[in-house]
This record gives C-alpha cells, sequence and structure tokens, in this order.
C-alpha cells in the first residue's frame, strides 16, 4: 500500500526545534524499518527526500521499487537556451531573500516583479527559455501575482504546462494558456455548481450560461433572484451585462428597486446600455426637459426643482455632496444616467456650444459620467481639456478623480498624447491633473514623445526646485519601470544635477539616484538576453 511522507512543514518544525525536543515525523503507515537510527540523519534523508520531490513538483509517496511509476516525458522545447548571465539574473529575481530585493535600486517587492515581467517578456521575444531549474520557483511566483502568468508559457515552454499538471496550486497555469475564467472551466449544463458551489463558482456558471443561452441566464436569475443574499445580486447581477436584450428588461427593473445602492447602480447602467429601455426613455425625457439643446446656439439649462417618487425608483440620489447645490445635484444625476446618443453633433461640437451661464460645469459634469459608465471614448476624448480646466480652476475637489475615471476610458495613443501635453506645462502643474495615473496608462516603454517630455519636465523640476520632493520621488519610482534603458545617460545627468550643490539628505537626490540604478540594472537585465 502507499504510504505519503510528511508534509514539508512538519520537517521544518522539527528542524526549528530540534529532533531532541520534537520526534521526527514519519510516512504514514511506515512501519520504522527504512530510515536511520540516528533521529537527526534521519530528518535530514526525509527533507533531502522532500525536497527533491517539491522542485520535481511531485507529491512524495513510499512505493516498492517494482511499483514506482516514471513520470511521462516532456515535450522536446523548440526555445533557445538563456546565458548564463541571464540565467543568474533571473534566479535572483525569482529568489525571495534576493539582494534586489534587500539591496537593489528597487524598494518593494511589486516593482521587483515587474522587473521579473520585463525578462520574461524580453526572452520570449528573443525566443530564449527559462531553465528547467527554474520553472518550479516561477510558477509559484506566478501563483501569487496575476502580472507573471500570461508570461510564463512563451518563455517556459512545454516545461511549465508539464509541472503545472503535477501540482493543483499551479493549475492556473493551464487556464491563462487557455485564456479561460480565473475559477476555471465551467460546464453550464452541470446546475450542482449553481446550486451548491461557491458565489464565485456561480458566477462563473452564470457568466458561462451566458454565454451560451442568454435567455435561460437571465430567467435564471429571475426565479431565483429575491432568494439570493444582497452581496450575491450584487456579484451575479453583472454577469447579465453581456448579450443585453429586452427580456432582461423586467429582472432589471427588479433590481432597481432593490435596498443596496451598488444593485441599483448596476442595473441603472445596464438599463441606459439597453437600447430603448423603458428607463433609458424616462432619463432622456427628464434630461431634455432640463437642456434645451436644439438648434445651434446656446444650449439653455434649467435644472430639475425637486426630485420626485420616480426619480428616486429610478436611483437618483437626493443628498448631494458637500458644498454641492441640490439642483445642480440633480440635473449632474439626471444626466449621468442618460443615453449619449440623445445629444445632436460631434461630441467635440457640442461642447464647444455656450451654455447657459454658471451650468456649463454641471452639464460637463454629468456628461463625464455618462461617458465613463458607457465607456464612450469619443465623449471622454472630448470632455478630458474641459474638466481638467476645472481641476485647475479648483473649482470641485472630486473633479480630479473624474478627469482620472475618464483617462480609463481614453485609447492609448490619446493617453500617450495627453500625457506629453500635460508634463509639457511643467510637474507642478501636471501633478494637479493626475499625471501619475496618465503615466501608468501609458504603453510601456513610455513612447518617444511621453519621455521627452518627462525628462524635459523632470530636468526643470530638479533645476528650479519648483516640484514637490514627494511628486518628483513618485514619479521617479514609476519612471525606473517604464523609460526606454536608452535614456540612461541623459537620467544620470540629471541625477547629477540634483545631487549638486543640495542639501544633505535631499530626497530628491536619493530619487533621481535610485532612478539612475534602476535603469542601469535594466539595461544590464536586457543585455543579458540578446
Amino acid at each position: 500500500m502507499t504510504a505519503y511522507l510528511p508534509p514539508w512543514s512538519e520537517i521544518l518544525a522539527t528542524a526549528l526545534v530540534g529532533t531532541q525536543r520534537r520526534a521526527v515525523p514519519l510516512p504514514d503507515q511506515h512501519d520504522g524499518g527504512h530510515l536511520p537510527g540516528d533521529p537527526a540523519v534521519a530528518l535530514l534523508e526525509l527533507a533531502a527526500v522532500i525536497g527533491s520531490c517539491r522542485r520535481a513538483a511531485m507529491r512524495p509517496r513510499v512505493l516498492p521499487p517494482q511499483r514506482l511509476p516514471a513520470p511521462p516525458a516532456v515535450a522536446g522545447q523548440r526555445l533557445l537556451p538563456a546565458p548564463p548571465a541571464a540565467v543568474a539574473r533571473l534566479a535572483e529575481l525569482l529568489a525571495p531573500g534576493s539582494k534586489t530585493r534587500q539591496h537593489g535600486p528597487l524598494r518593494d517587492a511589486a516593482a521587483r516583479i515587474e522587473l521579473l515581467a520585463e525578462w520574461l517578456a524580453r526572452a520570449a521575444g528573443n525566443s530564449m527559455e527559462v531553465p528547467g531549474e527554474l520553472v518550479p520557483a516561477l510558477l509559484d511566483v506566478g501563483r501569487r501575482n496575476p502580472l507573471i502568468r500570461p508570461l510564463i508559457a512563451p518563455a517556459a515552454g512545454e516545461r511549465a504546462a508539464w509541472l503545472a499538471a503535477q501540482r493543483a496550486e499551479w493549475a492556473y497555469h493551464h487556464r491563462a494558456v487557455a485564456g479561460a475564467p480565473a475559477g476555471g472551466p465551467v460546464d453550464h449544463h452541470d446546475r450542482a455548481t449553481w446550486e451548491l458551489g461557491t458565489i464565485g463558482q456561480r458566477v462563473a456558471y452564470l457568466t458561462a450560461l451566458r454565454a451560451a443561452d442568454p435567455r435561460a441566464a437571465s430567467c435564471l436569475l429571475a426565479a431565483e433572484w429575491d432568494d439570493q443574499t444582497p452581496d450575491d445580486r450584487a456579484a451575479l447581477l453583472p454577469a447579465l451585462a453581456a448579450r443585453l436584450s429586452t427580456g432582461d428588461e423586467p429582472l432589471l427593473e427588479r433590481a432597481l428597486r432593490d435596498r443596496r445602492p451598488s444593485i441599483r447602480a448596476t442595473a441603472g447602467t445596464m438599463l441606459v446600455a439597453l437600447p430603448g429601455s423603458g428607463y433609458a426613455r424616462r432619463m432622456a425625457g427628464r434630461a431634455t426637459a432640463c437642456v434645451d439643446a436644439r438648434g445651434a446656439g446656446t444650449v439653455l439649462v434649467t435644472p430639475p426643482a425637486g426630485c420626485d417618487e420616480g426619480m428616486r425608483r429610478d436611483g437618483i440620489a437626493v443628498r448631494p455632496p458637500a458644498g454641492v447645490g441640490q439642483r445642480a445635484w440633480l440635473l449632474e444625476e439626471v444626466l449621468a444616467r442618460t443615453p449619449l446618443g440623445i445629444w445632436p453633433g460631434p461630441p467635440e461640437h457640442f461642447l464647444r456650444r455656450p451654455v447657459t451661464e454658471g451650468w456649463a460645469v454641471v452639464l460637463h459634469r454629468g456628461l463625464a459620467r455618462a461617458s465613463i459608465a458607457a465607456r464612450d471614448a469619443d465623449w471622454a476624448i472630448a470632455l478630458v481639456a474641459v474638466l481638467a480646466a476645472c481641476v485647475r480652476a479648483g473649482e470641485r475637489p472630486d473633479d480630479r478623480l473624474l478627469v482620472e475615471a475618464l483617462y480609463d476610458v481614453l485609447p492609448a495613443e490619446e493617453i500617450a498624447r495627453i500625457a506629453a501635453d500635460t508634463l509639457a506645462g511643467g510637474l507642478a502643474d501636471a501633478g494637479a491633473v493626475g499625471i501619475e495615473r496618465l503615466l501608468e496608462l501609458c504603453p510601456r516603454p513610455w513612447p518617444d514623445a511621453v519621455t521627452e517630455a518627462f525628462l524635459a519636465a523632470l530636468e526643470a523640476g530638479v533645476a528650479t526646485r519648483r516640484a514637490g520632493a514627494w511628486r518628483v520621488t513618485g514619479l521617479c519610482e514609476m519612471a525606473a519601470l517604464r523609460l526606454p534603458t536608452a535614456t540612461l545617460d541623459r537620467v544620470a545627468a540629471i541625477a547629477l544635477l540634483a545631487a549638486s550643490g543640495a542639501r544633505p539628505r535631499d530626497p530628491i537626490v536619493a530619487a533621481t539616484g535610485r532612478l539612475a540604478s534602476t535603469l542601469r540594472y535594466r539595461s544590464r537585465m536586457l543585455e543579458e538576453l540578446l
């Protein structure tokens, strides 16, 4: 009969306290005849065997020699072996206590993971493979860091797939390769998953059913809506957002009456996206009663006088934020829930039209919220510049959050253009409109225009000391992983400029020095993979 060896945690616990204070953990069903008499030697032999099995991604078992199964052969590799220096660098990045984490140019583990991602991407681009002895450690890192998962297969090839099949905790690798959902493939015919599964499994089931039979998914959730907990309703309703149809409207109207605000908001967003829905018609009627955009002249605004029962039922929030007038808030709430298609002309033309005095900013805020909910890039592009001016003028504290939410809707090329233009005004002004969020969304390495604008702004900020130290530090940390490594010489010159005449322990000196050190590290890392 097969006997399983003790878990690695038991071996470590015994090693920590000593074999004189804790008995050596023995294999289950063990008769004591196959281990040395010295407990310390027995512990070391068990550690050697179990450690080898862990590196091979196999569960250690005690079997008679004639019954020991041979592992399946791994398919041949078609990638080139990585150079020794690159392999040593990868081992350093994978080691939890490596000098990169403790003494390197980067300050946290998240940045080290980004370096690892860059190593894997460059290796795959050059058709180089991760050596077999490092694949288990790579799979372990991928288990904890989703950023790494899609990069493992291109750089580790068939070895990673073979090893992932040996251990349950690495099963995510097969899902990442196949593009399956995080919870694994779901059979929508298996009703037991819906009845007995966790909420994550039930969401996956409903999503799979929605893809196969949209009407059946809607009917299933509608039939059991009242039996679900508020948390479950909030998790399940978004699964119907794909392939919306008029058949979903009754359920979504029910969800509008839910006591939980997040469920009402989700239902409202879905109903606005549903062409011809009663909700969309109601909101459009309210919006056109408040905003007269007929013709090509001034847009006439008359905000709602109050919030009636119908508006409350449709999710209009009655209480405004601090510092916002009641009527202005109601107008913004109505516009935020109105389909953008009712407004005439292209967005940029509509936004250039004059508006009744005092109501232009409210109109633009409502339209911005509607474009964010609808993920409408055309409206978002037109509104970013308008609302950024409000941020600079300090109109309302949460305007910056609204602008940053608009950035998430923009296409990559528009993000890069806006980032370069924003940086041209200097780091201090750029910070007011969320330059950090823009730079996070830019493609990496940063495009030439963004790179040039950033370096020029950083150099000017260092020379004049007008930008705050905390802003320079944050931007340098981000740029260290996103600037092209070809900018190393220029960054080194900026670091020298920061150090000249600086006061002791100046944080800007430390930030620019760390930026140069990280670029130097990345440059060497990428050269090793040539």
